[in-house]
C-alpha cells in the first residue's frame, strides 16, 4: 500500500491522555507518532486475523463479532 490509512494525531492524544495518571504527563511529537502506528498495525493484524477465521467458517462476505473474540486472546499475547 502506497498511502496506509492512520489514526489521527489527535485522536491517538487523546486515547494517550486518557492513561496518564498525572495531568502534566506529556507526549511529544515522536511518540504520538509511534503510538499511532502502533495502533495501526495492531488494527490491521486483527482485521487480518479475524478475516482468516471469517474465511475457516466459510463467511468471506463479512467479518463478525464472533471472529475478533476468536483471536483475541491470542492477538494479545502476541502483541
Amino acid at each position: 500500500m502506497d498511502n496506509p490509512a492512520t489514526f489521527a494525531s489527535e485522536t491517538v492524544t487523546h486515547v494517550l491522555k486518557s492513561a496518564y495518571k498525572d495531568e502534566r504527563t506529556k507526549a511529544n511529537t515522536q511518540a504520538i507518532q509511534l503510538a499511532g502506528e502502533f495502533a495501526r498495525l495492531f488494527t490491521q493484524e486483527a482485521i487480518c486475523r479475524a478475516a482468516d477465521e471469517a474465511k475457516k467458517d466459510d463467511d468471506e462476505s463479512s467479518l463478525q463479532v464472533v471472529h475478533l473474540q476468536k483471536i483475541l486472546a491470542q492477538l494479545m499475547l502476541d502483541f
